[in-house]
């Protein structure tokens, strides 16, 4: 069993909200910042998504869910860089 920071009532383990007092409990808080801490637009996986799109476009649907913001960053590079990509392949045949 675990308790209530703010009131100090005992709660089910499965608890994300108090019943007494309707404060979300601390240890949700704690794994939503964790998630939002490594959700950063990271500029390596976008460059790498440049360089080689395909990179990007089985990044983006993969991680969508765990890291939206960098998942979108590295699908956003790759839709850009593929137009390019494709020029570039043309032109050097």
């Amino acid at each position: 069993m675990k308790f209530c920071s703010k009131c100090g009532q005992q709660l089910r383990d499965e608890a994300v909200i108090c019943v007494h007092c309707g404060c979300e409990i601390e240890e949700r808080k704690q794994t939503q910042n964790k998630v939002t801490e490594f959700d950063e637009v990271n500029v390596g996986l976008c460059v790498l998504s440049a360089l080689f799109p395909i990179f990007g476009l089985i990044y983006w649907p993969l991680k969508h869910k765990e890291t939206p913001k960098k998942a979108q960053a590295c699908g956003i590079a790759a839709i850009i860089f593929w137009p390019v990509f494709i020029l570039i392949m043309i032109v050097s045949l």
